[in-house]
């Protein structure tokens, strides 16, 4: 089966969810190119190998030039959901010390955000942790500039899934939510979320957040979101 490879960013980590054969090749060539253009910028990365068939030497070797090249940016390269095959070979080759291997993702985002042998120290920043959980994908771009120079660590997700991760992973006392995401599923987020941390407050964006002035709009959240810090 040829390598195929979808991601998405959980926050500042970048989940690599992997599908077939890490081997010699067009496979690994293109294991390569994947993370040449806008991935580029992502330090941390986590690897989901819990589809992957077969590595061969050359898809180590990818794999291991990939790692390097994430602690080179002061981030990591994390392997999760590793099949016992793939285990067995990273064993035999004294490779399973070098990789940090996690069973879940949750286990190897969350290693990211409290920092480990290699990631950042994401632990001493001690910036206000702020979750979005933001549905149009240009207010995402546009908090994730400006919440940061605001001096705030936030970080944006569409998913509830990956908001409760990140919940645990940065311990997170605020949670940013746009009026589309106040319920999911039929259930409450908010009633989601506080199960994750009872104390956690949140912050709801003005239905015409949007289509407002932007300087008006943004210094508006930003009292918001201090006065719930």
């Amino acid at each position: 089966m040829p390598l195929r490879l979808e991601s998405r960013p959980v926050g500042d980590v970048l989940v690599v969810q992997c599908y077939g054969r890490i081997v010699a090749g067009g496979e690994a060539h293109s294991l390569h190119s994947y993370f040449g253009d806008s991935r580029a910028r992502y330090a941390d990365v986590v690897m989901q190998l819990d589809h992957v068939d077969f590595i061969d030497s050359s898809g180590l070797g990818a794999l291991v030039r990939l790692m390097h090249a994430a602690r080179a940016k002061h981030g990591d390269l994390k392997l999760c959901g590793v099949p016992e095959p793939v285990r067995r070979t990273l064993q035999m080759t004294n490779l399973l010390t070098l990789f940090e291997v996690y069973d879940s993702l949750e286990e190897a985002i969350t290693a990211a955000y409290l920092g480990s042998r290699y990631s950042r120290g994401k632990d001493g920043d001690r910036r206000p942790r702020v979750v979005g959980l933001i549905d149009s994908s240009d207010v995402r771009a546009l908090l994730r500039e400006l919440l940061p120079a605001a001096g705030l660590n936030a970080v944006c997700t569409p998913r509830l899934e990956d908001a409760k991760i990140l919940l645990r992973a940065m311990k997170a006392r605020t949670v940013l939510l746009s009026p589309k995401m106040l319920s999911l599923d039929g259930k409450s987020t908010q009633q989601t979320l506080k199960e994750i941390n009872p104390s956690v407050s949140f912050v709801t964006l003005d239905e015409n957040f949007a289509t407002q002035d932007p300087g008006e709009a943004i210094q508006k959240l930003l009292a918001s979101l201090r006065a719930a810090l």
